[in-house]
């Protein structure tokens, strides 16, 4: 696997790495940025002239990740070219709440089924419902593990844009499937949050809209816990998700509020079924080091070829860290080996299981992910 990686400047793109990639051997391109850029034509297109053999899928994001660092650069394109490995790519059309489910099921399906691999899927951030989008993935009959990523806007909370070889559009889905006996794929994730406070049941909610916890308005719990904090929600949100262990589950998972209501509703980035347990999170900038750092330590190195990794990690974990967000990728990059490139964002969604063992993807929220790719 040979891996080159971009960075837009305005005008053109500058390869950072002294490593290059054949144009007519670029098999995948990867590009994540600022919504702006994402949307606009000239990039891609340059790309599409310049590695006319590679299939170019993106996401706007909530940040982007550059060599292992947080990213000041507009867009960030990450070349691969495979020794032996390939990729198949499937779009979905313009994708609605109502047929979600097996929108989602199709997208998988529709890539051909022998000697895949692995499937990355980036999906819509804020207009469509992950948690549909995951179990109709779920419902698919395979064998092996998928991962990937909800796209961003940058905390404007207002549109995300997905593209596949076309211009970026809202309310779209795609996947890209790893192919071939060639590559290896290795899958970790972690929180680094903690819990306070006690627990409690939601009493009243619809789909990702919890009305009531224990038969109070929603926004009451964070009233009586967070002061101050509450007069800047949903923003200050990010910093409290809740833990969630839903009905006749043992699984726990963290849900981040997205926005409030009038009627004291809270909207968050995933479902939480009526009956769930909930406690409020908090967390700290080393406890948030530290899961990164746990993430990394759990990746075997598998050989010293040329390899990738991509982390997807929560938009409310760099909102935790502000200025320190480069301490959550240091900590990565200095536990993985030297031979692996990282690429990725920051999310309103991370999709993955919990560990590369288990074939049931989660819709996670705070979380850092990874998915390391090798080839023999």
């Amino acid at each position: 696997m040979n891996i080159q990686e971009l960075v837009w400047t305005k005008t053109e793109w500058i390869s950072t790495k002294v490593l290059q990639v054949e144009p007519l051997s670029a098999q995948l391109i990867f590009v994540f940025g600022d919504i702006d850029a994402i949307a606009e034509v000239l990039p891609i297109a340059l790309l599409q002239t310049s590695y006319p053999n590679a299939k170019i899928v993106g996401a706007s994001t909530a940040g982007t990740i550059e060599s292992g660092k947080f990213s000041e650069h507009s867009l960030v394109a990450t070349i691969i070219a495979f020794e032996q490995g390939w990729v198949e790519v499937t779009t979905s059309a313009a994708l609605d709440n109502a047929t979600l489910e097996d929108d989602a099921k199709s997208l998988i399906q529709q890539l051909p089924q022998e000697n895949l691999q692995h499937v990355f899927v980036l999906f819509e951030g804020l207009k469509l419902n992950g948690s549909s989008f995951v179990k109709g993935i779920n419902s698919v009959d395979h064998a092996l593990p998928i991962t990937g990523g909800l796209a961003g806007d940058g905390w404007a909370f207002d549109h995300t844009l997905i593209f596949s070889q076309e211009e970026a559009k809202e309310c779209r889905a795609v996947a890209v499937g790893f192919y071939g006996d060639s590559l290896h794929i290795r899958i970790k994730c972690e929180t680094g949050w903690e819990e306070f406070g006690a627990e409690r049941v939601v009493t009243r909610a619809e789909g990702n809209r919890v009305y009531e916890i224990d038969n109070k308005p929603a926004l009451k719990l964070y009233q009586d816990y967070l002061g101050d904090y509450v007069k800047n929600l949903p923003l200050s949100g990010l910093s409290f998700p809740l833990n969630v262990r839903e009905p006749g589950s043992e699984k726990e998972l963290v849900r981040v509020m997205m926005g409030v209501n009038d009627d004291q509703s809270i909207l968050f980035g995933v479902d939480i079924p009526q009956g769930s347990i909930v406690r409020l999170m908090k967390t700290n900038v080393n406890n948030l080091i530290e899961g990164a750092e746990a993430v990394a330590k759990r990746i075997d190195n598998h050989n010293n070829k040329p390899s990738l990794a991509i982390a997807i990690s929560c938009s409310a974990r760099r909102s935790v860290l502000k200025q320190l967000v480069g301490e959550e990728l240091e900590a990565i990059r200095e536990n993985l080996s030297e031979n692996i490139h990282i690429c990725g964002f920051y999310s309103y969604g991370e999709i993955a299981p919990f560990s590369d063992n288990l074939l049931e993807c989660h819709l996670h929220n705070q979380t850092m992910t990874l998915t390391v790719i090798y080839e023999d």
